[in-house]
């Protein structure tokens, strides 16, 4: 798989859950102005369990390019795929975190100068870090994710043989 095409996955695996948390965060606290982070806690919780999977399951379903990732998973198949790629994006964030905070300090900027702005603002923050770290990692990790072999199944990349195009198609080109 091209890079390109790996881009293309970790959009798909990306963007529906980013639209749905700015969403959920804009509606508990730009509309419902909720305090405290037990109603953010049960949308993680519940995020995790439901929206994550099925986002996982629509994207391996699609194809890209000439490439096709089968097999179609089962919801218990998702959570572990998601789980993989949850962890290993998470791990690389915090080691980019690590890395941007070392600059900041060296180069002499103080992170207290960043004030709290309020759980709104805060929390679209964190969707959008999440959301780009994604984007950024997944492309590297989804070959990983295409070698593991899970308990009970593996995911395989399939080349998808060109449409057989008929003689009205062949005249139009």
């Amino acid at each position: 798989m091209s890079f390109r095409e790996r881009l293309h996955v970790a959009w798909e695996l990306t963007w529906p859950l980013a639209l749905l948390d700015i969403t959920v965060v804009f509606f508990l606290h730009g509309i419902l102005d909720v305090e405290g982070e037990t109603a953010d806690s049960l949308w993680a919780v519940g995020s995790f369990f439901t929206v994550a999977p099925w986002v996982v399951r629509r994207a391996l379903r699609l194809q890209y390019g000439k490439w096709r990732i089968t097999p179609l998973l089962s919801y218990q198949q998702s959570l572990k795929v998601m789980w993989l790629l949850m962890w290993r994006t998470l791990v690389l964030s915090l080691a980019a975190l690590l890395v941007v905070s070392l600059i900041l300090r060296l180069i002499g900027v103080s992170t207290q100068a960043v004030g709290a702005q309020g759980p709104l603002f805060n929390n679209l923050g964190l969707s959008a870090l999440d959301a780009l770290s994604s984007l950024v990692f997944s492309p590297f990790l989804i070959p990983s994710m295409l070698r593991k072999r899970y308990r009970g199944f593996h995911l395989e990349l399939v080349q998808q043989a060109a449409p057989v195009l008929g003689p009205r198609a062949q005249k139009k080109l």
